[in-house]
């Protein structure tokens, strides 16, 4: 066990870096180098994406088993009158409790079971950061891999940790309405964007999706006409957010608009394209993870602050990884911070000790999960 003191020296030496130095999604260069650096220095193997930014930091003998993600990105936000890269979003906080994970690890490296492997990833917050790392293969070989983060105070106060997050699904799609203009006074000779827009928006609210399950469906940007209020506009654009607790659910929501869409377009002859973003599915929880966690909370914390599984139509593209291996047994612990006043806010705060307790868990649960391996073929 590292010394209290010196975990949470290097947790603050970590995170006042991190928190002084944010950086956008996909720019996130100066971020990766500092980690990468620090943990090369302590012995790590470290490989370095080569088309973005982060990199893989690897420890113990053999083919990685188990595997732990950390996000990178800033949110760009006005702060103080100027628009800057915050971390607001609290990865300041997810990186610097796997950094200091992996240095306790390289620390204890003689009584490691298994090989560990971290994964620093760019761009969650445009929601195709994991698919895109998840595409070069890092977590193929994986049994485990254990994400972090932390919580709202409303959701889950300190000091209580969840052994998963239960995120929802979400999808945006880009409308674009094409059709020709007309004048005002002649509404007859053609379709009028707006109303092709609102009919789109009414479907949308008829879409029936299983009531248990939570799931929305809704307009959030149009765009038709110009200046000249006698000018019927022919084309527009719209913007839609679909949200979904199950993948399922999001299936149904998905198809739904393009019936919609379709039918709008037979009843009023305008051209509708979609384009998709943002397409981030809902989580995918390993049984064996969440139960790793759950041990890795009560051992070392106590039960009295274990919580349970934690559900919100938030997302994060953690789970393209498990989209990915659909075999790898994926979970994301939850960490009561006291968030204030939320996450996303550019004054968001939260309680640092909260940071060593996550770091304590996660190191249990590493040497909990290499000790009790399992074969592919016994999943």
């Amino acid at each position: 066990m590292i010394g209290g003191g010196t975990r949470r020296r290097r947790l603050d030496e970590i995170w006042t870096h991190l928190h002084n130095n944010p950086e956008p999604s996909m720019q996130e260069y100066g971020t990766s180098d500092y980690l990468a650096e620090m943990l090369g220095e302590a012995g790590l193997k470290i490989e370095k994406f080569k088309c973005f930014p982060g990199f893989t930091a690897d420890i113990g003998e053999g083919s990685p088993q188990i595997g732990l993600r950390a996000d990178m990105d800033a949110l760009v936000q006005e702060v103080a009158g100027k628009t800057t890269a915050v971390h607001s979003c609290g990865h300041d906080a997810n990186m610097a409790i796997i950094a200091t994970v992996m240095l306790e690890l390289s620390e204890l490296e003689d009584r490691l079971k298994g090989p560990v492997r971290a994964i620093f990833q760019p761009a969650e917050e445009l929601g195709n950061g994991a698919d895109l790392v998840a595409a070069l293969g890092v977590t193929d070989g994986l049994d485990y891999l254990f994400g972090v983060h932390l919580r709202p105070q409303s959701e889950l106060p300190a000091p209580f940790l969840a052994p998963s997050i239960s995120h929802g699904a979400c999808l945006f799609a880009h409308g674009t309405i094409t059709g020709e203009d007309h004048h005002g006074a002649r509404p007859h000779l053609g379709a009028n964007a707006v109303e092709v827009a609102l009919e789109i928006s009414e479907g949308l609210r008829r879409l029936k999706v299983d009531p248990q399950i939570p799931s929305s469906a809704k307009m959030t940007l149009l765009h038709a006409g110009g200046g000249n209020l006698n000018v019927i506009p022919g084309s527009g654009t719209f913007g839609v957010d679909l949200r979904a607790q199950t993948n399922e659910a999001m299936s149904i929501l998905h198809t739904g608009l393009i019936s919609v869409c379709r039918s709008v377009t037979a009843s009023t002859g305008s051209e509708i394209h979609l384009d998709y973003r943002d397409a981030v599915p809902a989580a995918i929880i390993g049984a064996r993870a969440e139960a790793a966690l759950t041990t890795a909370v009560t051992a070392e914390l106590g039960s009295a602050q274990l919580s349970s599984r934690i559900v919100t139509s938030g997302s994060d593209d953690f789970h393209f990884y498990t989209q990915r291996n659909p075999a790898l047994q994926a979970a994301m612990l939850a960490v009561g911070a006291n968030v204030q006043p939320g996450l996303h806010h550019p004054a968001m705060s939260f309680e640092a000790a909260a940071l060593d307790r996550a770091v304590g868990v996660l190191v249990a649960a590493c040497h909990l999960v290499a000790e009790r391996p399992f074969s592919s073929q016994a999943r």
